[in-house]
């Protein structure tokens, strides 16, 4: 069976939009949904959450190509940026380019895609590095075929082969003149977002134009696209909803690389992913607006070392903190000796800051005492 870029009509993506009206209506819905309830967060709060939501997609995009990010490097590169458009001193290369990207396609997303702009974001998915031949910032040039394999040497297994590199500059001209065609100011040939960004997303990934970061610059555009058809930032976690079940968007991907390009079946996926993504992103507006709940009602309460050991656990955001708290853990984080730490945990659970965990053996855990309110009106319900 052929790659769908050696079809004859290629790329004539064809797809039946009424299977989408739902979906897009929802996703409308929910982006105003989102939008009022980040409105409704005082300004220190929305940037908190703005910060945990691009802090789990920088994370979780890197995390779909087997990379991983240290959580607290990204974070500070996050709020260096937002703050003042800088990075901060001596930052982790890896951290700040996968925080570099995310905050410039937010910032970015009204003006065209270009080549040029394409390269830049490439270059911040892939951070330069010493005694490597990728190139950074221009597509590949490589005459041997880009193909992605698994397995072992000797029977790797090719899940999709590219379009020579002689080829990719054309490729990439028609992609992008498509792209700005569709754009919600052309009413002649606009396209529902969901339609536009996840057939944006298949075509990049198709082309594969560069030699490393295609993935998370292709999940970018994907990203660009549903923010020019809202007419602000999106605030739905892709890269994060894609990531939780990775294997399902690399088979997806796989088939809708192969055979004809009809693509009911892959943006269905997509579809159904983007819903998913906006949930996440409830659950962290929720979980932002639970913690300014939070110190709200307990702030004023803490000693120094009670507000450094709350501070660690709402940093490992709405998952929560693994194992509970623990004096250990609470020794650990404050430097503190055991009989201090003994105390402090006391007071809190008598001002009924935290409570004990059922279940915790010789060694008492506890969690924060936290409502998690709806973000949502109750017309929702």
């Amino acid at each position: 069976m052929s790659w769908i870029w050696q079809q004859p009509d290629w790329p004539d993506f064809r797809y039946d939009s009424r299977t989408l009206e739902e979906r897009e209506f929802q996703f409308r819905l929910n982006s105003e949904r989102l939008a009022g309830s980040f409105e409704a967060l005082p300004m220190a709060s929305r940037k908190d959450a703005t910060i945990d939501l691009m802090l789990s997609e920088a994370i979780k995009t890197s995390a779909i190509e087997g990379e991983g990010l240290d959580r607290e490097s990204v974070r500070s590169s996050l709020l260096s940026l937002i703050t003042s458009d800088t990075l901060p001193d001596k930052s982790d290369q890896k951290a700040a380019g996968a925080a570099s990207l995310l905050v410039d396609v937010r910032k970015n997303w009204q003006i065209p895609l270009t080549h040029d702009l394409l390269g830049k974001w490439q270059s911040m998915a892939v951070p330069e590095q010493r005694y490597t031949p990728i190139l950074r910032g221009a597509y590949r040039n490589d005459p041997s075929p880009m193909q992605i394999v698994s397995g072992p040497y000797g029977r790797e297994k090719a899940h999709y082969e590219a379009p020579p590199a002689t080829r990719v500059p054309d490729e990439m001209a028609r992609f992008l003149d498509w792209y700005s065609q569709t754009c919600l100011t052309n009413r002649d040939k606009e396209m529902s977002g969901i339609a536009r960004s996840g057939i944006a997303h298949l075509w990049f990934e198709v082309i594969h134009p560069f030699d490393d970061g295609n993935g998370r610059v292709g999940r970018a555009i994907a990203d660009h696209a549903l923010s020019q058809s809202l007419g602000y930032p999106t605030t739905a976690c892709l890269a994060t909803a894609i990531e939780a079940d990775k294997k399902s968007y690399y088979l997806q991907l796989e088939k809708a690389s192969r055979g004809s390009l009809e693509v009911n079946i892959w943006l269905d996926y997509f579809a159904d992913t983007i819903i998913k993504a906006q949930g996440i992103a409830r659950e962290e507006v929720n979980f932002v607006l639970a913690k300014t709940r939070f110190y709200e009602a307990y702030g004023d309460q803490l000693n120094n070392r009670q507000a450094r050991m709350i501070s660690r656990v709402f940093a490992e955001g709405r998952k929560g903190f693994e194992g509970g708290i623990t004096t250990k853990k609470y020794e650990a984080i404050t430097k503190c000796p055991n009989r201090t730490a003994s105390r402090d945990l006391s007071d809190l659970v008598a001002k009924g800051v935290i409570v004990p965990l059922p279940g915790g053996g010789r060694a008492t855990r506890y969690e924060l005492t936290i409502v998690k309110p709806d973000a949502f009106s109750s017309e929702e319900k």
